[in-house]
């Protein structure tokens, strides 16, 4: 079979398997980079005979990854397996790409230069951003996916456009060209559009991008919520870690900040507890935001909705694998039902680490199985409005007192309409009473009480020990 021939052989083989296009995006990419710094020197010759080689390769990494992830025997060892993987297939149809998918693949790639627990950890990356407006020519969400190993979940940018014109923007995302063209489409002058860049939380998916935005934003000011910190090196100047200094900390609420925005955008932070990094004991923020023309409150980690059907942007082939019965199974056909074992899988694995009806196979050493009841457990979790499981169990535990005092200020001074999270579904229906029914636990811990055994082996261990637990 001549080139062409294999070429698209190759690519009716592999039209299902959107986690692979996506690798195989990015190593376009950088398959034109090599080619275009050789291309001088390269003959026609040459490029057919390299490009019967990439398509061999291609076949054979497909067969090699299909059959192992039919032999995977733990959900661990998968996990694992997927942190490890590198994305090493390089389609032949790559090489025939037209100057739209070529231009858009580039504009998905980014450079990860600091280590994370999502991929790609560290060096070259590739996400899609996804814009959605969520109050006309006002408010915008942009959003991406985070992946750890097959499970993969939404990270949010919120990005509000201010009465003079210019951009507010929280918590930005992967610095891919794409990211920052969205964000500047929201107002007019490209990126002199963006005025204020605000970091919400401790937390290091939220924020470890900044800089790399406001390398783009030059003249945007940066604020951020109390308590950043570095690790293993502390006192680490906020030149190293955001490119410039910090020109405002939101302590407390916007009445005593001198933040530009703040009589557009209102906020109120929350101390929510402390964890021991290192050989420091390290308080733990959140600041919440107010749109008071939009009536829209923003949260980072406080609040969460996990949708009931799994969103378009998830990876089908990461849902069909968390879908498996048996981790001794062979990864299933795509189906709808498929798709939707496999989502309600991912929420219960994210949220609890260990869940209840994961269990090890006694008769098979190192196989995982699922027991009946998983659904019954997804369907107490999703498709309501709630502060997450990890939120209340490991921070909020901590302080309780603190945190209502946070809620009191925060029903006392707004009525929101609707909030936006950083996480899983949004935006969504709110007012003054539902958002203080979501903390109705903290005076009684019965109220919305997550299952005790989703809980038991996943947080509970890690909140003990947080929290000095017995």
């Amino acid at each position: 079979m001549d080139v062409v021939g294999r070429a698209k052989t190759t690519a009716r083989s592999s039209s299902t398997s959107s986690a692979r296009d996506r690798d195989r995006a990015l190593e376009r990419a950088r398959c034109r980079r090599r080619r275009r710094s050789s291309a001088a020197a390269t003959t026609v010759e040459s490029v057919e005979l390299l490009d019967g080689v990439v398509d061999e390769r291609t076949r054979t990494t497909e067969t090699t990854e299909t059959t192992t992830m039919e032999r995977v025997k733990s959900r661990r060892s998968t996990l694992a397996m997927f942190s490890a993987m590198v994305p090493i297939a390089m389609a032949t149809e790559a090489m025939a790409a037209t100057d739209g998918a070529s231009a858009l693949d580039a504009e998905r790639a980014f450079e990860q230069t600091f280590p994370t627990l999502f991929r790609p950890f560290l060096g070259e990356g590739y996400r899609e951003t996804r814009k959605r407006e969520i109050v006309p020519n006002v408010l915008w969400a942009l959003e991406q996916n985070i992946e750890l190993g097959p499970l993969e979940t939404v990270i949010r940018c919120v990005v509000i456009r201010l009465r003079d014109g210019t951009l507010w923007v929280h918590a930005p995302l992967a610095p891919t060209e794409e990211f920052f063209k969205m964000v500047e489409s929201c107002g007019e002058g490209g990126a002199s559009a963006v005025a204020h860049v605000v970091v919400p939380t401790y937390a290091l998916e939220h924020k470890i991008y900044t800089k790399d935005a406001l390398k783009r934003w030059k003249s945007a000011t940066l604020a951020t919520a109390p308590g950043q910190f570095t690790f293993p090196f502390r006192d680490v100047s906020d030149g190293v870690v955001f490119g410039k200094r910090v020109d405002y900390v939101l302590e407390g609420n916007d009445l005593t900040s001198s933040a530009p925005w703040k009589d557009e955008i209102e906020f109120e932070t929350l101390r929510a507890g402390a964890f021991d990094v290192g050989a420091n004991s390290q308080i733990i923020y959140e600041t919440a935001f107010f749109h008071k023309a939009s009536k829209t409150l923003v949260v980072t980690d406080a609040l969460a909705q996990i949708p009931i059907e799994p969103p378009e942007s998830n990876s089908v082939d990461k849902l069909l694998v968390v879908s498996q019965r048996s981790t001794a199974d062979s990864v299933p056909e795509d189906t709808r039902e498929a798709r939707q074992i496999g989502w309600e899988k991912t929420a219960l694995l994210v949220n609890y680490f260990f869940p209840e009806h994961e269990e090890l196979d006694p008769s098979h050493p190192g196989v995982v199985i699922w027991t009946d009841g998983w659904h019954e457990n997804f369907q107490a979790l999703a498709g309501r409005l709630l502060v997450p499981p990890v939120v209340r169990t490991l921070l909020y535990a901590q302080d309780p007192s603190s945190v209502k005092d946070w809620v009191r200020r925060v029903a006392v001074r707004w009525d929101p309409e609707r909030v936006v999270p950083a996480h899983w579904e949004a935006p969504v229906a709110i007012d003054r009473e539902r958002f203080e029914r979501c903390f109705a636990f903290l005076d009684d811990e019965s109220i919305d009480a997550f299952n005790p055994r989703d809980l038991e082996r996943g947080l509970t261990p890690v909140a003990n020990a947080a929290l000095k637990r017995k």
